[in-house]
């Protein structure tokens, strides 16, 4: 699987990428936690390589991390272990780039890879309908960051 999804934000590039690049400030903001209804911890400080947004079901069992990859100017990455389909381990990976229009506007795109640990003749099928969930929630991200943000 693999998609990019864009938003424009009516603020600077350095106010959209402090909001990617601290976990803290992600939570904030992320439509994950209520879609999944996991709670989320952070181990590390939330904003240096290694530090990891870990989620964690009702019953106390961790369901995955997210963990803060790479930072740049203009961009930020998370490599993800999550459990997939069957309970298989997924290793999906999520950058978000920041491109400045204006000074006052910046351009957010995130992109998503993933591939289903399944054979080959069912992983398409697997893809394609774990896929729709995942990019409406990728979307609604978008908007959530863009309106959170706009709101500070």
């Amino acid at each position: 699987m693999w998609w990019s999804e864009t938003i424009v934000v009516d603020r600077s590039l350095e106010q959209v990428h402090a909001a990617v690049a601290d976990a803290n400030e992600l939570l904030r903001w992320s439509a994950w936690q209520a879609a999944t209804g996991y709670s989320c911890r952070i181990d590390g400080d939330g904003r240096s390589i290694g530090s990891a947004i870990v989620f964690v079901d009702r019953k106390g069992v961790v369901q995955g991390r997210q963990v803060l990859h790479a930072v740049e100017g203009d961009a930020v990455e998370y490599r993800l272990r999550n459990r997939g389909p069957g309970g298989r381990e997924m290793t999906p990976h999520v950058t978000f780039t920041f491109e400045d229009l204006d000074g006052a506007q910046t351009r957010v795109a995130l992109d998503f890879a993933a591939t289903a640990p399944l054979p080959p003749i069912i992983r398409h099928t697997v893809e394609a309908v774990m896929g729709r969930k995942v990019r409406r929630l990728h979307i609604k991200d978008l908007e959530q960051l863009k309106q959170y943000v706009e709101s500070q």
